[in-house]
């Protein structure tokens, strides 16, 4: 039987951008709790993506290459990723605070 698991991996710039989101609210906002929180929200967030993808909400917005976005909203953030079917890869491209307007940078 064929392994219908995906691989779901963060992109640098992801990773940056919840390290920079998780300093803010360490070191501007005194709120280290808050910070191991958010990381905790954010691994349990993508367990269901190895299995099922394409269980959150597609956005109606494409980048320069077209590809489709769906995004997992976590408290005051969303991260947005992509699916490689072919390859069976979750990529999980950006993360963006949610009061901003982030489909804006996808253009």
């Amino acid at each position: 039987m064929k392994n219908m698991e995906y691989k779901v991996r963060f992109t640098d710039k992801c990773l940056d951008d919840i390290e920079e989101a998780c300093q803010y609210i360490e070191e501007k906002l005194k709120a280290e709790n808050a910070a191991n929180r958010l990381r905790i929200k954010i691994k349990d967030s993508i367990k269901g993506l190895f299995i099922s993808p394409e269980m959150y909400a597609k956005i109606e917005k494409f980048d320069k290459v077209k590809r489709d976005y769906r995004r997992i909203p976590i408290d005051n953030y969303v991260l947005l990723y992509t699916i490689d079917k072919e390859n069976k890869i979750v990529y999980i491209a950006h993360m963006y605070y949610s009061g901003r307007n982030y489909l804006e940078e996808l253009i």
